[in-house]
């Protein structure tokens, strides 16, 4: 489906005046800028900084509660997660004013980053640049939600939402500059794994199609888990055990976002 370059420019537009969101963004392209650095400037938003800390205190990381110091969670969570998260900050998804995201944006997005890591080390791949493409791969359908409420109630309504977001979370991550790759494999994400050749998108397929088969309340549908475990080069005798170990990597991110 084409989707409207009005509605890409209303959805992906950044707000004028840079927030400690952006500027964090704009930091962690300066290879100069220490652990230190990041920290502080985490620190002066305190809803940035209670989400970096909230994640990097999760069970996930094995250091629950006792990271107390933004410096340290930029190191526990890595730069990569960090992107993720000052991404959805900088688009204003963990604001409380709006419109709210639909309830199960957040439970999917987070499983589906726990399945994303999981099979990245299994397909030798970065496991944290797996996580934060599984955390934002769902990005699109926030924006439109968030920005374009009418147009969100619209594509809902005529079932077309699931065959635009997808391009439409590609396309703002191209605004923020992720790595081609990264864009390619978000915007592929609803894509059939055999038709696709990154080793990115098909871990993305896989890894949602991992964390539908977990969420039974998400609205969203994908191929099925052994399809897309097959194209990943993933024994499809495995998929029980790998679904085990994503809910469970789920049950230890509970809380996040905060």
């Amino acid at each position: 489906m084409q989707v409207s370059n009005d509605l890409i420019a209303d959805v992906v537009q950044l707000p004028v005046r840079p927030g400690a969101a952006m500027r964090l963004l704009w930091m962690l392209d300066d290879t100069h800028t220490s652990a230190s650095d990041l920290g502080r400037l985490i620190e002066s938003d305190p809803l940035l900084s209670r989400q970096v800390l909230g994640l990097a205190n999760t069970p996930f990381y094995g250091l629950a509660g006792k990271v107390s110091g933004a410096w340290r969670a930029v190191t526990v969570l890595g730069l990569a997660t960090l992107r993720a998260i000052a991404t959805a900050a900088a688009f204003d998804l963990f604001a409380e004013h709006g419109r709210p995201l639909p309830a199960d944006f957040w439970p999917h997005a987070v499983t589906t980053a726990a399945g994303a890591g999981a099979l990245a080390r299994r397909a030798g791949a970065l496991p944290n640049d797996a996580f934060s493409l599984g955390l934002l791969h769902d990005l699109g359908t926030a924006l439109v939600c968030r920005r374009a409420p009418q147009e969100y109630d619209r594509l809902v309504a005529s079932g077309e939402l699931e065959a635009t977001h997808a391009h439409i979370a590609g396309s703002a991550l191209g605004v923020m500059r992720f790595p081609a790759d990264m864009v390619e494999a978000i915007g592929e994400h609803h894509t059939a794994p055999t038709a696709v050749v990154s080793t990115w998108s098909r871990l993305l397929i896989a890894a949602d199609a991992i964390a539908l088969t977990i969420d039974s309340s998400s609205h969203e549908t994908n191929v099925p888990l052994d399809a897309a475990l097959d194209a990943m080069g993933v024994p499809v005798s495995t998929a029980g055990a790998l679904v085990d170990e994503v809910r469970a990597a789920r049950a230890q991110l509970a809380g996040f976002p905060d």
